[in-house]
């Protein structure tokens, strides 16, 4: 265990100054983001009521008041919260091959450690799994921030506060703040599973070099249809409710990662050699 968090603290030191790069301009966009939206709209409101002698419950009857909705829907948050995504999947990849490619083989290193092997891949996940929990508690206070951003410059009479509920039920934010604890079980069990699936991909990659390649197709693709045997049964019968879906899915995908860890633990122990 003493030499797991050893893994995981090195592996965070590592990738924590891309990190904080990362939220640095993930914070700046969507700040930036949410002062031109307000702006623009208050702007466009002042135009259009002036223009159209409209008093300011006409102009909300007609075109909407401001809310934190209309930065939600905004290229600004959307490409910020693809684009962290975006370097979290690139991260997944670079996380392994960085070790093996990298000047100092950083990996037989870390194979030549007294502790299991198995735990090299352990810490990998853990690390990938902390950023997303940072990036995700990140940016529960960065809505905030924007939020009184957007209320100190769109007037009150044009301002529409929404529940937390109707916020965080935008598809983004859904997807990233499940409002059911299965929901919240299921998206980030699928997200282990894959996390896992390609790392033992890498590893098999890795193991076998130019034929590797077509052993992590093949396992990737048997790995994506063991998680929807359930999704296909029920297109093809219709027989399980909306949960019982999800469950099983969960249930499956569990026994994938299962089996990634057992084949990941296989060949770091056979057939990577130091």
């Amino acid at each position: 265990m003493n030499h797991y968090i050893k893994l995981v603290n090195f592996e965070v030191k590592r990738f924590s100054k891309l990190f904080l790069a990362l939220i640095i301009a993930v914070v700046a966009a969507q700040i930036f983001g949410a002062i031109i939206t307000s702006l623009h709209y208050v702007s466009n409101a002042e135009t259009t009521m002036l223009r159209d002698q409209m008093t300011v419950s006409d102009y909300i009857q007609n075109y909407g008041a401001y809310s934190l909705q209309n930065f939600l829907f905004s290229e600004y948050f959307i490409l910020s919260v693809v684009f962290a995504a975006a370097l979290l999947m690139i991260y997944v990849f670079f996380i392994w091959y960085r070790d093996w490619l990298g000047k100092s083989s950083v990996i037989y290193r870390f194979l030549m450690l007294p502790t299991a092997r198995r735990n090299v891949y352990f810490a990998k996940l853990t690390t990938i799994l902390l950023f997303v929990f940072g990036l995700t508690g990140m940016q529960i206070i960065l809505l905030e921030v924007v939020k009184q951003i957007t209320q100190q410059i769109v007037p009150d009479q044009l301002w529409q506060a929404n529940s937390v509920i109707y916020i965080y039920s935008t598809d983004i934010l859904n997807l990233l703040y499940p409002q059911s604890p299965l929901l919240f079980v299921f998206y980030y069990v699928i997200g282990i599973t894959a996390v896992a699936v390609v790392f033992t991909s890498i590893l098999l990659e890795r193991s076998y070099h130019l034929k590797g390649i077509f052993l992590a197709l093949i396992y990737s693709v048997i790995s994506v249809v063991i998680v929807m045997v359930p999704v296909i049964i029920q297109t093809i019968t219709n027989y399980f409710y909306r949960n019982e879906i999800y469950l099983i899915v969960t249930g499956f995908s569990i026994l994938t990662t299962a089996l990634a860890i057992y084949l990941a633990d296989y060949l770091l122990k056979r057939k990577i050699n130091v």
